[in-house]
């Protein structure tokens, strides 16, 4: 099989994941975009968290994380609060609501996990080593594209 061959497939692969994890992404989370449900898991997820660490953990500007930070205090999905030592930092909690989706988002993971990971089960031991090859050395060529572009 030719390179441009399977370059056409891995752009027809993830043309379909992003058809996929838009039209399921709105149908589980309704109006929230994903860069605010990875808001809500992250501040789930760590205590103590502001948003410069919000801003490197989405891989975006501070005042891109301050304006998704500001969607969720309006909807009622986190609430800030800051420490008696530093007055001047903002951290932030869970609402009930932000707690709602920060679990449905977990539970989501753990069944597209559990559902898409059977594909693995077709090949052998060799079969599934390449595989693993091949995601490395594109997940490290997809990163270092990232940080290019920044």
């Amino acid at each position: 099989m030719k390179n441009k061959d399977m370059f056409k497939e891995l752009v027809d692969i993830f043309q379909l994941m992003d058809i996929l994890n838009k039209n399921g992404f709105e149908k589980e989370y309704g109006k929230l975009n994903i860069n605010e449900v990875h808001t809500i898991d992250f501040i789930g997820k760590n205590t103590k968290n502001n948003s410069s660490e919000i801003s490197k953990y989405l891989h975006i500007t501070r005042s891109g994380a301050t304006k998704i930070i500001k969607k969720l205090l309006e909807k009622n999905y986190i609430l800030e609060y800051s420490t008696p030592e530093n007055k001047k930092e903002k951290y932030f909690n869970l609402t009930k609501a932000g707690e709602d989706i920060y679990k449905k988002h977990l539970e989501n993971h753990k069944k597209s996990q559990e559902r898409d990971s059977k594909i693995f089960d077709t090949f052998d031991l060799n079969e599934k080593k390449v595989i693993h090859e091949f995601l490395n050395v594109l997940k490290d060529d997809l990163k270092k594209k990232v940080e290019d572009i920044k």
